[in-house]
């Protein structure tokens, strides 16, 4: 590996460590496919190294091993560390199996959903058969992911672990508050989507491998993680934000999702909850909500709520919040103890991720 002060850019550092990371998992699976002698399991491993491996940006993993060489961890040392990187990658290979599973989706970074590769490579004239048999190597997956951290040794091996939980079970606990709002009989004054979104994405995407890379590094100062908590919740939350804009305005091609797909599910979004604080007029209101609250929505129904949300100025008004939680992130930033090399490289992710 190059050093790291080589680096000035993410998108650098990016293509130094994303090869390295998918090489690991490759690898990792290629030998679990070679040991397994039955030639089901064998095709299960191949197909989670396949879907393990498949483009993306690596978000997580990259975040992590930015701040373990940030704060201090040596890099003579980051290929102990490549595994602990790649199972952050399988924690979110296997929610985002779960994920498609729940939304119907079929389509996942390309290529068709775990799911439906499932279906075609175990058909047993079964119609339930592809998820069935996802959400059991979903089970796998987070099982591999323990097994790619179980060779770490490091004094804070404990707060390691204690963290990790953490993350996924704050993220599977948001994920089920999304379930349970989807379609919702009642909206009230509750601030849902902030929980949803805070939950379900903000700390698992940013903050969570930010702090993962702090503590391998050695760290363990309350105040500094509790910065890192606050800027990448800032990224975090700003990014799914982000994401809800897509999910309804989005183009198909663009986004690798479908087009207004949280609108055909019925998704309770900051977006939705910002439509229904701008929408004075009690009658429109009422007339948004019937239509949001639809189970079966046709193209008509989907194209009026389009059209609720950007006259009530909901677009516009988080498009703003989005501007106002990067700034905030760009703020605590400087104030980390890291070195300038990670904070540089944050600038620059924070940078190209909302541009």
């Amino acid at each position: 590996m190059s050093k790291k002060n080589e680096y000035i850019s993410f998108a650098e550092f990016s293509r130094t460590y994303v090869p390295a990371i998918n090489e690991y998992i490759y690898t990792f699976y290629s030998n679990k496919e070679l040991s397994a002698h039955d030639p089901d399991i064998k095709l299960a491993y191949n197909l989670l190294k396949e879907y393990c491996t498949r483009d993306g940006k690596r978000i997580r993993p990259l975040l992590l091993l930015l701040s373990y060489l940030g704060y201090g961890g040596p890099i003579s040392e980051i290929q102990s560390v490549i595994p602990v990187a790649a199972s952050l990658e399988c924690m979110h290979a296997f929610l985002l199996i779960q994920d498609d599973i729940i939304d119907g989706a079929i389509m996942r970074r390309g290529k068709p959903a775990f799911h439906k590769v499932c279906d075609s490579s175990y058909n047993k004239y079964n119609e339930h058969i592809g998820s069935w048999v996802a959400i059991v190597l979903a089970d796998v997956l987070m099982s591999n992911a323990l097994e790619m951290i179980s060779g770490l040794t490091t004094t804070s091996m404990s707060a390691f672990l204690h963290e990790f939980a953490m993350i996924y079970e704050r993220t599977a606990l948001g994920q089920m508050l999304d379930i349970i709002w989807s379609n919702p009989e009642h909206i009230g004054d509750e601030d849902i989507p902030h929980t949803i979104a805070s939950m379900k994405t903000a700390h698992y995407t940013v903050s969570g491998p930010l702090r993962l890379g702090y503590i391998l590094a050695g760290g363990s100062n309350n105040d500094e993680l509790q910065k890192l908590e606050q800027a990448g919740y800032k990224v975090g939350f700003a990014f799914q934000m982000r994401d809800d804009i897509i999910g309804v305005f989005g183009v198909e091609e663009d986004s690798g999702k479908s087009a207004s797909s949280d609108i055909e599910e019925g998704k309770y979004t900051v977006l939705v909850q910002k439509t229904l604080q701008l929408l004075h007029d009690s009658t429109v209101k009422e007339q948004f909500m019937a239509l949001f609250k639809k189970k079966q929505k046709s193209k008509e129904d989907i194209q009026a709520i389009k059209a609720y949300i950007e006259k009530s100025g909901a677009k516009a008004n988080v498009q703003q919040l989005i501007s106002r939680y990067v700034n905030n992130a760009k703020e605590i930033i400087p104030q980390l103890q890291c070195d300038s090399f990670m904070k540089r490289c944050l600038m620059d992710f924070i940078e190209n991720l909302f541009n």
